[in-house]
């Protein structure tokens, strides 16, 4: 059974030299690299309809839909973020106990 992965996004400016972020998605990178298979990362422009979807307006990281970071994130915060979202995960696949 293949496991449902947490999704990163990494918006960034549509045009933007990759120089201008390419330390954002180092500093993704090195926090995602822990979680290997459980997470899926992907770049989007702050013009996208997934960025309106989330009022995105600027650089910023949105796990899974519902933590949004800012540019200037923290390596912790996004490390627990991931955590969280990977716990609720595992949380819902669990089987309820019911006694009969």
């Amino acid at each position: 059974m293949k496991r449902n992965t947490i999704k990163v996004e990494v918006f960034v400016p549509l045009g933007s030299c990759v120089c201008n972020f390419a330390p954002l998605m180092e500093k993704v990178g090195q926090v995602t690299s822990k979680f290997k298979d459980l997470v899926e990362i992907q770049t989007k422009s702050t013009k996208s309809s997934e960025a309106s979807k989330y009022g995105v307006q600027n650089t910023c990281i949105v796990v899974d839909g519902k933590i949004t970071l800012p540019l200037d994130f923290d390596e912790k915060e996004l490390e627990n973020a991931i955590s969280k979202r990977i716990q609720k995960e595992r949380e819902a696949e669990r089987p309820q106990n019911s006694e009969d």
